[in-house]
């Protein structure tokens, strides 16, 4: 099992043991374009192009989800860690505030999103 399959299943493991049913889920390369549209919102700072560029830099594996799946992710700011027992995913296998392994929607464009990625 390659390191993005192990890494998978423990995000997996993390939402499902935390009660979020999963509805929806397919595997998918995010472009360029796609992910400019996604990040549109942070257009203009900073951070917005190693984001486009981390979030199209592989495969991903959209989901639509039933729960507070944010919470089990954790925030994208990394500092100050938790004790290991409590980090959520992000903390644990992050490599930076922007190159994690986990994206959750805000509420307010979670629906745009999830046409985006064609899971409504």
């Amino acid at each position: 099992m390659d390191y993005c399959s192990f890494l998978f299943q423990i995000a997996l493991s993390e939402l499902r043991k935390n009660g979020i049913e999963i509805e929806e889920m397919r595997q998918m390369r995010i472009d360029g374009a796609l992910a400019k549209r996604l990040y549109q919102q942070h257009e203009g700072k900073f951070f917005y192009d190693r984001l486009v560029r981390h979030i199209s830099s592989g495969e991903v594996i959209a989901m639509r989800v039933n729960g507070n799946a944010r919470k089990c992710i954790g925030s994208s700011r990394l500092w100050p860690r938790m004790e290991p027992q409590n980090q959520p995913i992000r903390q644990r296998f992050a490599l930076s505030d922007v190159r994690n392994v986990a994206h959750a929607s805000d509420e307010d464009v979670a629906e745009n999103e999830l046409k985006l990625f064609k899971l409504l």
